[in-house]
């Protein structure tokens, strides 16, 4: 809020007259800084809601999983309940081992995809909720063309943020296109896209 200048008690006529041109002279400079910044903050706030909003409309039709209805009012979260939250993303980490495609489809039903791990941090949060020697899928493969690597979302495999258990891909037949991150082997290994593992699948938190 915008305020006057306080005055201090048993202050001389003379003395508030100086002051009161003082604060004359500086009067629109400071009002002009005080709107600014109660409008900077406004702004922030407005961006907050914004995100906020999108994020809702795009989680729609996932409302129930983020915002269930308790005692008549719904109670929104980050994450949906079973999900692991890290910075800005939401993890699942399957039970069941299914195929890379199946396991792709079943994130994507519920508004996720297999994980693109981006940093050394994310990795090891993975294999922090990963077991001994539990396989899980992740989103990347070499499906579309033998060699080149790509996330699900299109985008390539940055080699410095490539975590290989040994140096490069083993695929020695060139069958093994999807990726799985195995926490004993501390890193990713290629096997063949039908073999039945557990996945990770990935989607951003609500921003609340």
């Amino acid at each position: 809020m915008c305020t006057a200048l306080w005055v201090r008690p048993h202050t001389t006529a003379q003395e508030l007259r100086t002051q009161r041109e003082v604060d004359k002279a500086h009067a629109p400079t400071d009002w002009l800084e005080c709107v600014h910044g109660s409008y900077t903050i406004a702004s922030q706030n407005k961006d907050q809601l914004q995100r906020v909003y999108d994020a809702l409309v795009v989680k729609s039709p996932f409302l129930d999983q983020y915002c269930p209805l308790r005692s008549q009012k719904r109670v929104c979260r980050p994450c949906p309940e079973g999900w692991e939250q890290s910075n800005s993303k939401c993890y699942y980490f399957s039970t069941e081992g299914k195929s890379w495609n199946d396991s792709r489809s079943d994130c994507l039903k519920q508004g996720a995809d297999l994980v693109i791990i981006e940093s050394k941090d994310e990795q090891d949060f993975i294999s922090k909720h990963t077991r001994g020697i539990d396989v899980f899928w992740i989103g990347l493969s070499d499906s579309e063309t033998e060699g080149t690597w790509l996330w699900v979302d299109g985008t390539p495999l940055q080699e410095d943020k490539a975590f290989w258990r040994t140096r490069l891909p083993e695929d020695r037949d060139g069958s093994q296109d999807c990726v799985v991150t195995v926490r004993v082997l501390k890193g990713w290994a290629d096997v063949r896209c039908s073999s039945n593992r557990k996945s990770v699948c990935q989607t951003d938190a609500l921003p609340l």
